[in-house]
């Protein structure tokens, strides 16, 4: 396994006999959900075969948006465009067209300059809508549709646009309307559970990342999880967030000394944010990126309230070196990391971060993982939704609904006129 869970800074703040009691509630929700089948259709991303369909379509076009492509816009918003946009941006060595988002704003301002990086370029997209009625997608596909109807004849367009929809929904019946490319969003998977799905895999293989390694993570998640469900990354974590819950510590910071997580970041707050936010209860997601954010939230993390979760992602290899040479002329006093590598200095950070917040009174989660790879995001992604839908259920509410957010929707369509 690329990666691997270490809660040993978090078994102070909680009982150990409650973490085996909880830890063996949580096996047993986990053995449930493999076992029990999905009578409320939300589990089809417990398996690769049921949420990574249509995998030759899939690397076939993405194939020819690499080859034909300047540009390729990612229409979707929140779980539609989250997971693979967090690959995309942390593995820049990918080889691929430039990738553009829309559909995840409603400011002019941003889709002005959205727009902008489009002109003169060859521009396909991909617009990710599970059943086509949300707001930013569906309003910034008409935008994009009509500039392209300007610039391409009807048969180029066919080539050009790709949509992910539930079948039978809208979206599906105009990509036969028009010959586009259509992609399923398989009926029982949620957006935030999409990652392993067309959702995620055809906006990943089209940036030009390694489809295949990202699903080998998933496959070697799933069968940890399927195998040993009492002993993976997955039930542990989901097992002392639940503990430390009842004992008052009701927000949570995923952090990381690696800038590349800074978007994977996003899609875990909304994971657990949408999954847990119910019937008044859930653990608070926030995040952040350090050193950077130590600056500004170091402090606070240190001596501010004792409700604090912190969980870090630790990546053991970089994959990168950079050593600080000597300088004995400049006098500048920091000769005391003549020689040193940041890969070390970054590493001793991280270790003195966490035994002075721990020490501090917070408790602190690791997961540790070798390198930022295709296959350890294939992996994260499985055992945070795991861990997800274990965590929500040992807390007593639905980690697959979301209601709350259909209410701002049905409050925000009727301002708008919509019947």
């Amino acid at each position: 396994m690329k990666v691997r869970v270490n809660t040993e800074k978090s078994m102070a703040f909680i009982n150990q006999d409650a973490f085996r009691e909880n830890l063996k509630k949580g096996a047993e929700i986990a053995k449930h959900l493999y076992e029990d089948g999905d009578p409320d259709q939300v589990l089809g991303w417990l398996h690769t075969e049921t949420a990574a369909v249509q995998l030759e379509l899939i690397k076939e076009k993405a194939k020819e948006v690499r080859e034909q492509a300047d540009v390729f816009v990612i229409v979707g918003v929140g779980g539609s465009n989250q997971a693979a946009r967090a690959m995309i941006e942390a593995l820049a060595d990918r080889k691929g067209p430039e990738v553009v988002y829309l559909g995840n704003s409603l400011s002019p301002h941003y889709i002005a300059q959205m727009m902008k990086r489009l002109e003169g370029k060859s521009v396909y997209i991909n617009v990710i809508a599970k059943n086509f009625e949300t707001l930013e997608p569906g309003s910034h596909f008409r935008i994009l549709r009509q500039y392209m109807n300007s610039r391409y004849s009807k048969e180029e367009m066919a080539k050009r646009v790709i949509l992910t929809g539930t079948i039978g929904s809208r979206l599906e019946e105009i990509a036969v309307e028009n010959g586009y490319t259509f992609l399923q969003f398989p009926v029982p998977i949620g957006g935030r559970y999409s990652a392993f799905s067309p959702v995620g895999l055809f906006p990943v293989a089209a940036a030009g990342l390694d489809l295949d390694g990202f699903l080998a993570g998933v496959k070697s998640a799933e069968e940890m999880c399927i195998n040993q469900t009492a002993e993976n990354p997955a039930v542990e974590y989901a097992a002392v967030r639940n503990l430390l819950y009842q004992q008052g510590f009701d927000v949570e910071m995923l952090v990381s000394f690696e800038p590349q997580f800074a978007f994977f970041n996003k899609w875990w707050i909304q994971l657990f944010g949408e999954s847990e936010g119910k019937e008044k209860k859930g653990i608070f997601p926030s995040g952040a990126i350090y050193s950077e954010d130590l600056h500004s939230m170091g402090q606070y993390m240190q001596d501010g309230r004792r409700n604090l979760i912190e969980t870090f992602l630790t990546v053991e290899d970089p994959k990168a070196s950079v050593i600080i040479e000597k300088d004995p002329s400049f006098g500048d006093r920091f000769d005391y990391l003549d020689g040193m590598d940041f890969k070390e200095i970054n590493h001793i950070a991280e270790k003195a971060t966490i035994d002075a917040h721990a020490e501090g009174g917070v408790p602190c989660i690791q997961f540790l993982i070798d390198e930022i790879t295709e296959e350890t995001f294939g992996e994260l992604y499985y055992f945070f939704m795991m861990s997800c839908a274990v965590s929500g259920k040992l807390m007593g509410v639905n980690p697959f609904d979301q209601e709350g957010v259909e209410e701002y929707k049905r409050s925000m369509f009727k301002a708008l006129g919509k019947k």
